[in-house]
């Protein structure tokens, strides 16, 4: 029988150039999430390396023996927790994925799955981005069960895409998780807004871990790291500082919204 409540975590980083340092604050913010007594915690999107977008390529690791998936593994094991691990890079022939990796309280990956929509815009001059130039698009929604309930992945541009969160949704999934690196030009306008539609549209929770500040020169992330009900209500919101964010997520209260509420069962397109 699936348990009634389960207690998640999501942090909020200023990532940059420096993988070491990226990973000891990430460390540092897993283990309060675990004073805090989560069960799931997740981490934003290049949580162990954020740069201009094709020095990722300079950042790939591999699933045998990179930095941040050993450290990931080590964590989740020790404190038998899962980690939803944000992305990171990984090798791609001359291109890299971009790609959440989701590790079990055992310490072994459950699940990958790379980011599908890539961030190809031109705002301005002075904000464009081009990320198909070194990422190679996933193609598959996932799915992941943990804790008793199915969840969906997605990451950051994803977003802006409804059709994939349907799809995860009708696969069973009652969390859907945004870890993110949104643009504050963007962010500042769209990311809230964007993810409560993504909530209540689905009759879902929503956990979106995100990068915040300023990275360097070129890139500055929006932040407001946030936990959202099925009801469109914020359950929790970061502040705009490195920090961690944590809320009970209340499956009975989800089955009654979707029971006096049953629009996923009207749906007539799709």
């Amino acid at each position: 029988m699936s348990p009634s409540s389960i207690r998640v975590a999501a942090v909020q980083m200023c990532s940059g150039q420096n993988i070491d340092a990226n990973l000891s604050q990430a460390k540092l913010l897993i283990e309060e999430a675990v004073s805090q007594n989560a069960q799931l915690v997740a981490l934003p999107e290049n949580f162990s390396y954020l740069d201009r977008e094709g020095k990722k390529i300079d950042a790939v690791e591999n699933l045998n023996d990179g930095p941040a998936v050993e450290l990931l593994q080590k964590l989740a094991q020790s404190h038998s927790i899962y980690i939803l691990g944000g992305t990171v890079p990984l090798s791609a022939n001359d291109r890299v994925t971009n790609t959440c990796l989701v590790f079990g309280p055992d310490g072994q990956i459950i699940t990958r799955y790379d980011k599908i929509h890539l961030f190809d815009i031109h705002l301005d001059d002075s904000h464009s981005f081009m990320e198909s130039r070194y990422i190679k698009p996933g193609k598959t929604p996932v799915t992941f069960e943990a804790l008793g309930a199915k969840m969906g992945l997605s990451v950051c541009y994803d977003l802006r895409f409804p059709e994939l969160y349907r799809v995860l949704t009708a696969q069973g999934a009652r969390v859907l998780f945004v870890p993110s690196a949104f643009t504050w030009r963007t962010g500042a306008y769209h990311w809230l807004a964007l993810l409560r539609a993504r909530a209540i549209e689905n009759l879902s929770y929503v956990v979106a871990p995100a990068q915040f500040g300023r990275h360097n020169t070129e890139r500055e992330s929006f932040g407001h790291s946030v936990i959202i009900d099925p009801w469109g209500q914020i359950l929790a919101q970061a502040p705009d500082r490195t920090c961690v964010i944590s809320s009970d997520l209340n499956f009975a209260y989800q089955n009654q919204l979707r029971k006096r509420l049953p629009c996923l069962n009207h749906r007539r397109i799709g």
